[in-house]
């Protein structure tokens, strides 16, 4: 594997990550960062279908932002192909969100399949497709210790 391949694929691991952190800290200049103006996000089992990043960031922001906790964490990412300005990744998602009114939650698993593009020297999201495998709206027990409001964001 060549040097150059190498830092693609560490740019384009970083990028899921950046994703999966600015989802869990309410960052939304940093979840519209990962995305390229025409990009798509949909979830087939729920009817999401999102298209351009202003609506995908609308529309991220508007299934998370009641909960009290939402958390998403980033599991096994694999890359399917690597060109030289585009690549399949597949990786697993962990989901946890906790509603105030303590009479929802979810526990969700599954696996985002992406086409990642780069254009102008920046790897971004261009398809993001999320597949889910086990699905819990039961409410969450425990405690919420996180105030989202005294976060620190990463942009």
């Amino acid at each position: 594997m060549e040097f150059e391949q190498l830092c693609d694929r560490l740019e384009i691991r970083e990028l899921a990550e950046r994703y999966t952190m600015g989802i869990t800290a309410h960052d939304w200049d940093l979840v519209g960062s990962c995305y390229h103006d025409d990009a798509r996000w949909h979830v087939p089992q729920m009817g999401y279908d999102l298209n351009g990043r202003n609506a995908i960031v609308a529309g991220v922001r508007e299934l998370v932002e009641p909960n009290e906790l939402h958390m998403q964490m980033l599991h096994s990412l694999v890359f399917d192909r690597l060109d030289q300005d585009r690549s399949e990744i597949r990786s697993i998602l962990h989901e946890l969100a906790h509603h105030p009114s303590g009479e929802r939650g979810v526990n969700v698993f599954g696996i985002y399949y992406d086409e990642v593009t780069r254009r102008d020297g920046e790897w971004k999201f261009q398809n993001r497709r999320f597949e889910i495998h086990y699905l819990d709206p039961a409410p969450l027990p425990g405690n919420v210790m996180i105030d989202y409001a005294n976060m620190p964001t990463l942009t």
